[in-house]
């Protein structure tokens, strides 16, 4: 009884945040058509529909994105560093710290799940650049092959 009560309050956290449906499914195990329904009687619509992205590089298409990703995997980094608790629970944390330190972000609760994955498989990872010392996230740009800072432009291969 305990953990199915553990799921739903789970998943009321997460749909609070507007996180797809699929994603809370995977996070919960609660069936979708349960979650679609509590979607709506939260935020009074229907969930969006569409795929999750596959990855990080789909989301860093302009500089303002990729800024926003490189600042929500700082938050992201921050808290496994810190915490002990599931990766689910630390993502809600990151990405409660990304939208209090930036308000006005692009990134939305999916997002960040697709960034934390990659995170996770190692498919990205944070580095300081040696000459500004700001964060870049490498290997999330279409181009991987000419990484660069994108506060000083200076390149990083």
């Amino acid at each position: 009884m305990l953990k199915k009560y553990q799921q739903q309050t789970l998943a009321i956290e997460l749909l609070n945040r507007h996180a797809k449906v699929k994603i809370v499914h995977q996070a919960t195990g609660l069936p979708i058509k349960l979650l679609r329904q509590t979607y709506r009687q939260l935020h009074g619509r229907s969930p969006s529909r569409g795929s999750i992205k596959f990855s990080t590089r789909g989301l860093t298409r302009s500089r303002q994105n990729y800024m926003d990703a490189t600042l929500f995997a700082v938050c992201f980094q921050t808290a496994i560093a810190k915490s002990t608790d599931e990766t689910i629970k630390i993502l809600i944390i990151a990405f409660d710290a990304y939208k209090k330190s930036y308000p006005l972000g692009r990134i939305n609760f999916s997002d960040a799940w697709v960034i934390a994955r990659d995170i996770i498989d190692n498919k990205i990872a944070l580095t300081h650049c040696p000459r500004c010392r700001s964060w870049v996230l490498l290997n999330s740009r279409e181009d991987s092959s000419m990484e660069y800072c994108s506060i000083c432009r200076s390149y990083l291969n």
